[in-house]
């Protein structure tokens, strides 16, 4: 594919020639915006509109971007990170000013309240990939703290590929962030995704005893800091990776389950073995599943392993992992992998379902060419009535439009979505794992047709933080532009956990 280079702001990339000549045709619709963001609006089946994008908060601060990647409680209030790809605000995709367009991280401080501009990132940082709470409770010796410590953390990599991986806290007291570098300067060469940054956990070494933020960075590996409140950003990072996690594919996943740490990047899953001189051991290798012939960057995009997450399995006493499985473009159906831990250490793997069939009965018939999901966690949840566990995941679905494939479902399909033969459906839609593998789908703001808004897909799920005394509020956010020109499409939904559960 034919790539342009572009200079923003002093950077060069590299954006291939049919995103940046779309975008800049599309730029002309983008004109001033004078709208305000607002308070929850009631809409259909329960469900309220919480944010859209294109709106100017009570600061005069511009709220937008095309996509909503994490929905983070924190200390009382909801953060949402916002992310620019394909927005042609953006000097990527047509804008004309290298100084709009970047990653922001929103707030909403209240159930009723509007949402506003907490971070703008900044030149360079076209998504806010990872935004995370976490919770220290050691120093960097090992030795407990007072009290625990609650973090609001967001980063990225920096789209020139000069200034390295930034880290942002949040000065809670203060309602500021402070930035900082884990990585600074040029990356080894590594360019896009190659830096991604998607995912981190804490996690205490049974052997050592210390605890440390571990944050994987695209197919650098698995960078490891413990806490230390004397230095700007908190955490003092290792220079270097851990041994054994440098990856083929950008690693999407870290979690903890039975006491142990594990992280996916692509086609494998492997567990950190704690002590003074840690390894990293395969537990799960799906390499023999994905296509020939499959394009490295396609199928990085796509993700593989996607969404790994611990829950409660069928094996006494312990927790099984769970994650969504995408092989490749043309044969990603929505597969719901289950790993249960066996007395030897290993795991045995459980498909539990693929989704692609639910879907395809949930849009009446409708068939489905691809599905992703699970972007992020399978969120838990607890159904209102039944006290039972309930796990919920965002999808998307793509349908065949051409006259073999039913042109009828054209209308389906996000209007900036589709080309001749196939479309990505205009709904968002989420899956809701009840007890026993029991899966279902449903939609926010119910089933679409044409007159509704186009919100594509559903990438992250949080309950509400404002303790409502009456009702569990869930909120979704999402949108998933897919290599489409999308401006202003990032979105959040909210509703009853009962709502939400019983649908």
């Amino acid at each position: 594919m034919e790539h342009l280079k572009i200079k923003a702001n002093g950077a060069s990339f590299h954006v291939p020639r049919r995103v940046v000549l779309l975008s800049i045709l599309a730029a002309t619709a983008v004109g001033a915006q004078t709208r305000s963001c607002q308070p929850p609006r009631a809409v259909r089946e329960g469900l309220s509109t919480s944010f859209v994008a294109g709106c100017f908060d009570r600061n005069g601060k511009f709220a937008g971007g095309s996509q909503v990647m994490h929905l983070v409680p924190h200390k009382g209030a909801l953060f949402a990170a916002i992310g620019y790809w394909m927005d042609r605000r953006n000097i990527l995709y047509g804008g004309n000013d290298p100084n709009v367009g970047w990653a922001q991280v929103l707030r909403l401080s209240g159930p009723n309240e509007p949402w506003v501009v907490d971070l703008e990132l900044g030149p360079r940082h076209l998504r806010t990939e990872l935004l995370k709470s976490v919770t220290f409770k050691l120093d960097g010796n090992g030795r407990s703290l007072p009290m625990p410590v609650e973090l609001l953390f967001a980063s990225t990599y920096d789209g020139g590929g000069s200034r390295g991986i930034t880290f942002f806290v949040r000065d809670d007291e203060r309602g500021s962030w402070i930035p900082s570098k884990i990585i600074n300067g040029d990356t080894g060469g590594r360019r896009g995704e190659d830096n991604s940054v998607r995912a981190a956990a804490v996690h205490r070494d049974r052997v050592t005893g210390l605890e440390s933020l571990f944050l994987s960075i695209g197919t650098h590996g698995v960078y490891s800091g413990r806490y230390d409140p004397s230095l700007p950003g908190k955490i003092a990072w290792e220079p270097t990776p851990e041994p054994g996690t440098t990856a083929g594919t950008r690693i999407l996943s870290i979690v903890e389950a039975n006491d142990s740490l594990f992280f996916s990047d692509g086609t494998r899953i492997l567990r950190r073995v704690d002590g003074p001189s840690p390894r990293y051991v395969q537990i799960a290798d799906l390499s023999g599943e994905v296509p020939s012939g499959t394009d490295r960057a396609v199928f990085q995009s796509i993700g593989g392993i996607r969404g790994l997450s611990a829950i409660d399995g069928p094996v006494p006493g312990k927790q099984s992992l769970i994650f969504m499985w995408h092989p490749g473009p043309h044969s990603s159906m929505g597969c719901v992998v289950r790993l249960d831990p066996l007395s030897d250490g290993s795991y045995a793997r459980v498909q539990e379902a693929c989704l692609a069939e639910q879907i395809r009965t949930h849009l009446g018939g409708t068939p489905v060419s691809y599905v992703a999901g699970a972007y992020n966690t399978f969120t838990p949840l607890r159904d209102p009535k039944s006290n039972e566990p309930v796990y919920a995941v965002g999808l998307e679905a793509r349908i065949p439009i051409t006259p073999q494939g039913g042109g009828r479902f054209e209308a389906l399909t996000a209007h900036n979505m589709r080309n001749a033969e196939s479309g990505f459906y205009a709904g968002a839609m989420y899956a809701l794992r009840h007890a026993r593998g029991r899966w279902r789908v449903g939609e926010v703001n119910g089933k679409y047709h044409p007159s509704q808004p186009e919100l594509v897909s559903v990438y992250d799920i949080a309950l509400s933080p404002f303790g409502e005394a009456d009702r569990q509020t869930v909120y979704l956010g999402g949108y998933d532009p897919n290599f489409f020109p999308s401006s202003d499409t990032a979105w959040v939904y909210s509703t009853d956990l009962a709502n939400l559960v019983g649908r």
